[in-house]
């Protein structure tokens, strides 16, 4: 593990924006804060991959330096052709040649876009279920007419499915016409709404089918009633609600048909999971907090939300890659908590650090914050939420309770120890002992 004192840089991935408020201005081509190409990453972390490598250069060209723009906006579809060439949007079906698994080539992937350009990195992540549903299809019409351009990038995906983890009635259901599909309801959540090309919609059939359906992300498919939704954070993604007025299927469209209990059981083991993503805004707030023009204290700071950060990426990646998915479903939960808490928390330091101009829209320490915000209800469910919530009692807890003169000294000296050394036991005595009995 990592020291206090000395922190890894916490995703190899990260990068930012420009600039962050009250610092200098990072030089165009260049990795500002702990996080840089020429420091010393474990073989995990994939940087040596092309895949990797192209997304990285990516990043710090065009990502990073439109990012305040693009929040402010919509994000470009050309950031998403880029991505493409790159061959980004095809890594959730890519086989890498060298040593790394096409996990940590993912992984190492979307920290890098999420770091750059939060935005874009969220209409970049819908793209890989709808990738992996037609990977996977029975149909080889299917496989035929969408496989290969979707994993170039040629055409990008959006995903319509959150509705099919809520209870009570079905929101979006499929019934039978002759030989094909109707589908009717309302998609909730659509993320990519003038971006992408195509939408994965997820409905139910009468039978306690999930079936999986590639529809045009227009009008043309069917889509009415399209409602924005007025978002604070990730405003730029194009998210809206639609209707379906019973919407034909068509056979090559048709993408699978998954027995219900056996898709539930498979996406609630894949919930608990911390998303990558997280990691990477971590490293861009590190960055900022580490970067020229903070005072002693944001740099230390800095450092130490790194330590505590690469203790629970290495945690929460062992969990993924060692332990069977339906297992450790706790401590799963319990690193996902503590991540998200940790991203909050860095963004809130950058958003002190940057003063006055942090309040400007599209400034660094304002899209962070809200960047840290959105994980916290991306994919969440019940258990997260509890298991969040939690995890913030416990931070609560460890300030509370540190010694009155630590508290008095933290508050007066230029580093502040005791208070973060005491959330930062709280981190390490959460360590799942479920990834210790692999090792």
């Amino acid at each position: 593990m990592t020291g206090a004192s000395s922190a890894a840089p916490v995703a190899p991935a990260g990068l930012v924006a420009p600039v962050c408020p009250g610092g200098a201005p990072v030089r165009p081509g260049t990795l500002p804060g702990p996080v840089r190409p020429d420091s010393p990453h474990p073989p995990s972390d994939a940087l040596t991959d092309p895949v990797v490598a192209r997304t990285r250069a990516l990043a710090v060209a065009l990502l990073a330096p439109a990012a305040a723009t693009t929040a402010e906006s919509q994000v470009p579809r050309s950031h998403l052709d880029a991505l493409g060439a790159a061959g980004a949007l095809g890594t959730a079906v890519y086989r890498p040649a060298g040593p790394h698994t096409p996990a940590q080539v993912q992984r190492a992937v979307s920290e890098t876009i999420a770091a750059a350009d939060g935005a874009t990195w969220c209409v970049f992540a819908q793209h890989h279920h709808p990738l992996r549903e037609v990977a996977a299809s029975p149909a080889p019409a299917v496989r035929e007419r969408w496989l290969d351009p979707m994993t170039r990038g040629r055409v990008l995906a959006a995903v319509a499915t959150s509705h099919l983890r809520r209870p009570g009635p079905p929101a979006v259901t499929a019934v039978r016409d002759g030989d094909g599909w109707r589908l009717h309801g309302r998609l909730a959540w659509l993320t990519g709404w003038g971006i992408a090309d195509v939408v994965l919609v997820g409905a139910l059939t009468p039978d306690d089918r999930i079936l999986f359906a590639l529809l045009d992300c227009d009008e043309r498919a069917g889509l009415t009633d399209v409602r924005p939704h007025r978002l604070w954070s990730m405003a730029a993604t194009g998210t809206v609600s639609a209707r379906l007025d019973a919407v034909a299927v068509a056979p090559d469209r048709l993408v699978a048909l998954h027995p219900g209990a056996g898709w539930r059981r498979a996406d609630a083991a894949r919930r608990p999971n911390v998303n990558p993503g997280v990691f990477g805004t971590i490293a861009a707030a590190c960055a900022c907090l580490t970067g020229a023009g903070n005072g002693p204290e944001y740099l230390e700071l800095g450092r130490r939300i790194a330590a505590e950060a690469s203790t629970l990426r290495t945690t929460a990646y062992r969990l993924m890659d060692e332990v069977p998915a339906h297992e450790a479903t706790t401590e799963r939960l319990a690193v996902r908590a503590a991540a998200l808490e940790l991203a909050g928390r860095a963004a809130t330091a950058c958003v002190a650090a940057g003063g006055g101009a942090s309040a400007t829209a599209g400034s660094l320490p304002a899209r962070l914050l809200a960047e840290a915000s959105f994980h916290l209800v991306q994919a969440q469910t019940a258990e997260s939420r509890t298991a969040t919530g939690a995890r913030m009692l416990a931070v609560t807890n460890a300030v509370t309770n540190a010694p009155t003169d630590s508290a008095t000294n933290a508050l007066t000296d230029s580093a502040p120890k005791a208070v973060t050394d005491s959330v930062t036991d709280a981190v390490t005595d959460s360590a799942p002992n479920a990834v210790r009995s692999t090792r």
